[in-house]
């Protein structure tokens, strides 16, 4: 007799699993194939421009000394056969430096990929002169930032590209960039409202999932079959029972830090008002949101979160502030 599996009751009004959370994210993008299928489409490369080939990896933790020991972790890691060095990361909430967390990123990877190019079999097959001469060579970095609001703080377009320019060359109108070794491509996918029947590239189709898949009981057609198979592998009842857990588990302690935040803010103000009565209500409102600020903060260290997600709860009530 089969059974009916039992779905958690987070998911029960859902069709899919949300890509923007870790588990997701990384059953959206399970198979080099498809993270080139979505590299080829965002970097609009075609015909003999397009990737053919690369590897990859999930969490990839890069250490360096600077002076002391330092390590950024990269949600995707991906290494083309033609010496491109791709970062992916998505990214839920914003927070201080958000952007000097975007460069750094790509510092680190431009290192990364550097040795990987200097150890690489073409690179050592060179003449000795030849590899001199490429001494400083770079490859091409390319972060890629998929993101659920905007890193400058304000709604613009969902596809934003940053380079490196020259302001003499932009003050003669030239807005050529002076290198393209390292490329910034980030996604607003809330500023993303393209409806189904305006999907005309495989970056609308990409961009579509990724931001209606959390939410929409339905998804259109794609023809494009890795976006397709992505859908299904995002469908609940496609998914296996660890990746329902994981995306579980993300989804409730997300939640859950939500929900302390907002009690200890409201209980903070109350307390404010009370002492209000005595010091004057104004004053007392400012010490109770103030409280209630400390007290979601003591909230979530008592959740053993890390440093990152303090630095997201504090971004968060400097914005319900304003």
């Amino acid at each position: 007799m089969n059974h009916k599996r039992e779905i958690p009751e987070i998911f029960e009004s859902k069709t899919f699993l949300d890509p923007t959370y870790e588990p997701g994210f990384r059953e959206v993008f399970k198979d080099a194939d498809t993270i080139r299928d979505f590299l080829n489409s965002v970097l609009h490369l075609d015909g003999n421009r397009e990737i053919d080939s690369l590897s990859f990896e999930y969490e990839d933790r890069i250490k360096f000394k600077m002076p002391s020991a330092r390590s950024v972790v990269l949600d995707i890691h991906a290494w083309t056969k033609d010496h491109r060095c791709v970062d992916i990361e998505i990214q839920r909430c914003s927070h201080p430096f958000f952007v000097d967390r975007v460069l750094l990123y790509s510092f680190f990877l431009a290192i990364k990929g550097k040795q990987k190019m200097d150890k690489s079999p073409e690179f050592r097959l060179l003449p000795e002169y030849e590899r001199k001469r490429r001494r400083y060579e770079l490859p091409e970095v390319v972060s890629i930032w998929i993101c659920n609001f905007h890193p400058l703080g304000e709604a613009r377009d969902y596809r934003e590209e940053w380079n490196l320019f020259s302001d003499y060359d932009l003050k003669k109108g030239d807005v050529l960039p002076v290198s393209k070794k390292m490329n910034y491509i980030l996604f607003d996918l809330r500023s993303f409202t393209k409806k189904p029947e305006e999907l005309n590239t495989r970056e609308d189709q990409w961009l579509y999932l990724l931001s209606k898949a959390g939410g929409d009981d339905k998804l259109p057609e794609f023809d494009d079959d890795y976006v397709a198979r992505a859908v299904e592998r995002l469908r609940i009842e496609n998914a296996s029972d660890e990746l329902i857990h994981a995306q579980e588990q993300k989804m409730m302690s997300q939640d859950e830090i939500d929900c302390r935040i907002g009690d200890g803010v409201a209980r903070g103000v109350e307390q404010g008002f009370q002492q209000g009565i005595q010091q004057g209500i104004q004053q007392g409102i400012h010490q109770g949101i103030q409280q209630g600020e400390n007290n979601a903060l003591d909230v979530a260290r008592s959740l053993g979160v890390s440093e990152e997600v303090l630095d997201q709860i504090r971004q968060k009530l400097v914005e319900n502030k304003q």
